[in-house]
C-alpha cells in the first residue's frame, strides 16, 4: 500500500513538473503581459506615451500568478512618461517615458530584465483639439538568464521520491541573451462635446527580430502585434460606462481579451473621488473581476484571472492576482489637454 501512495505521488508530482516547465519554457519567446492592459500604456503601445490629464505619470503594475503550479510567476513594471513643450505645440503632445520591468517564472530559473524609451507625438487634426492621431516608438535593453539548476525535471523523481541531486540532462548550467528590441504604434483618439470619448490603437514590438539563440544557429524572436480600442461615455449625471477590448498576436500565441468597467462618482465628498467595478474575459482562458478606486491625481486597480481552460485542473481554476497604481500630476489642471477619462480603460 506505502508503495502504491509513493508512485501516486511520483506519477503526480511529474506531471505537476511537466506543466511548469512547459510554461516556464514558452515563456522565454513571449512576452510579458497583463491583464490590466490598459494601467500599463508603455507594455501596449509606444503611441501612449504623454497621453493622460497631466503632466507627468507614474504607472506601477505587479502580477502573480500559477502559484497553484510552481513557484509563482511573477511580473513588475514602473514607468514614468512627461509631456513636453505644452506652451509651445498647442494641442499636440510631446511624450517621452522610462519604463523598467522584471519578470520571473519557475522558481526564478527564468529571469527577464527590460529597460525601455519611448517617444511619442500625437498630433491634433481638427481645430477644437478633440481629434488626435499619433505615433510612437520604443527602444528596449532586454537581459534574459535562464539557471536550469532551479526547475524540477521530471527525471529527478524516483519511485522512492524526489531527487535533486540527480543529473537533469542539460548539457549547460544555464545561459543569459542581451539584445536591443524596438517597437512601433499609432493610436486614433477623440471626443465629441457630449464629453463621449473613443481611441483606437495598434503597436508592432520586435520590429528588428532580436535572434534569442543560444548557439551559432538563428532564433529571431517572432513579431507581436496588438490591437486595442475602447468607448466611454457619462449617463446618470455622475456615473460612466468603459468598454475595451484587445487582440495580440504572435508566432506563439493569439490573445482575445474585451470587458467593461463602470464608474460612480462618491457624492458628499470635497475631492472628487470614483469608484471602478468591472469585468473581462480572456476569451477560452479567464474571466477577470475588476475594483478600483480613484481621484484626479490617482487610479488603484485590483483585478484577478478566474482560470476556465483545459489548465484549471492543475491551476485549481487560479489564475493571476495583479494591481496597478497610476499617478497623474499637474501644476495646473484646468490646463491639462485632455480629461480624466481619456484612454482610461
Amino acid at each position: 500500500m506505502m508503495r502504491l501512495v509513493t508512485i501516486v505521488r511520483y506519477l503526480r508530482n511529474c506531471g505537476l513538473s511537466a506543466v511548469a516547465f512547459l510554461l516556464a519554457g514558452t515563456l522565454l519567446a513571449q512576452d510579458p503581459h497583463f491583464s490590466q492592459f490598459y494601467s500599463s500604456p508603455m507594455t501596449l503601445n509606444p503611441a501612449m506615451t504623454g497621453v493622460f490629464a497631466g503632466e507627468t505619470r507614474m504607472a506601477m503594475t505587479y502580477r502573480n500568478q500559477w502559484r497553484a503550479v510552481s513557484t509563482p510567476f511573477t511580473t513588475a513594471t514602473v514607468a514614468c512618461d512627461f509631456q513636453l513643450l505644452n506652451d509651445r505645440i498647442g494641442d499636440d503632445i510631446l511624450g517621452i517615458g522610462f519604463m523598467g520591468m522584471i519578470d520571473q517564472s519557475n522558481n526564478q530559473g527564468l529571469k527577464a530584465n527590460f529597460v525601455s524609451f519611448s517617444a511619442a507625438y500625437n498630433k491634433s487634426i481638427d481645430q477644437e483639439g478633440l481629434h488626435k492621431i499619433g505615433v510612437g516608438f520604443q527602444a528596449s535593453w532586454t537581459t534574459k538568464k535562464v539557471d536550469y539548476g532551479r526547475f524540477v525535471f521530471s527525471r529527478q523523481f524516483t519511485p522512492f521520491g524526489f531527487d535533486p541531486s540527480a543529473p537533469n540532462g542539460e548539457p549547460l548550467a544555464g545561459f543569459t541573451l542581451n539584445y536591443l528590441d524596438v517597437a512601433a504604434g499609432f493610436l486614433y483618439s477623440g471626443m465629441n462635446n457630449a464629453q463621449a470619448q473613443w481611441y483606437l490603437g495598434g503597436s508592432y514590438y520586435h520590429l528588428n527580430r532580436p535572434n534569442e539563440a543560444i548557439s551559432t544557429e538563428q532564433n529571431r524572436l517572432s513579431p507581436r502585434l496588438s490591437v486595442h480600442s475602447g468607448f466611454n461615455f457619462p449617463f446618470a449625471e455622475r456615473n460612466r460606462l468603459y468598454l475595451s477590448a484587445l487582440y495580440m498576436n504572435s508566432m506563439l500565441t493569439e490573445e482575445v481579451l474585451f470587458g467593461t468597467v463602470f464608474e460612480s462618482l462618491i457624492p458628499n465628498i470635497e475631492y472628487e473621488t470614483s469608484l471602478y467595478a468591472g469585468v473581462y474575459y480572456r476569451v477560452n482562458d479567464a474571466i477577470i473581476p475588476y475594483f478600483g478606486f480613484g481621484t484626479p491625481k490617482m487610479q488603484l486597480g485590483i483585478s484577478y484571472d478566474l482560470n476556465i481552460s483545459s489548465l484549471k485542473t492543475a491551476t485549481q481554476s487560479r489564475g493571476g492576482f495583479e494591481i496597478s497604481l497610476q499617478t497623474n500630476l499637474s501644476r495646473d489642471p484646468e490646463r491639462n489637454k485632455i480629461p480624466r477619462c481619456y484612454n482610461k480603460f
